[in-house]
């Protein structure tokens, strides 16, 4: 694909008559555009692997949100007056005690 960016013919395709001049513009169009939806089709975009990237730290966040809750339920067997609330680990004791 060129570095050098091509413009696209377009109020210039909407004069009549539908004339030779008017077909080279229209595919001339396409020949511009043609590299970007080949780019698409062969996923050089990496689409796939930020997909798996996101999959990968999407289980990495449950393991540690399952490994957090585990934590604290053991404490909070031993009296450890902790909780999670809005997804961190608070002091469950009010001060003042």
């Amino acid at each position: 694909m060129d570095n050098d960016k091509q413009a696209l013919a377009t109020n210039e395709l909407t004069t009549i008559p539908l004339d030779h001049n008017w077909y080279q513009k229209l595919a001339s169009n396409f020949e511009i555009i043609q590299p970007y939806l080949d780019k698409l089709d062969t996923d050089e975009l990496g689409l796939n692997d930020l997909k798996d990237k996101f999959d990968d730290l999407s289980d990495k966040i449950n393991v540690y949100e399952t490994n957090m809750q585990a934590i604290v339920n053991i404490l909070s067997d031993y009296d450890v007056p902790i909780a999670i609330v809005d997804g961190k680990v608070v002091n469950t004791t009010e001060e003042g005690e």
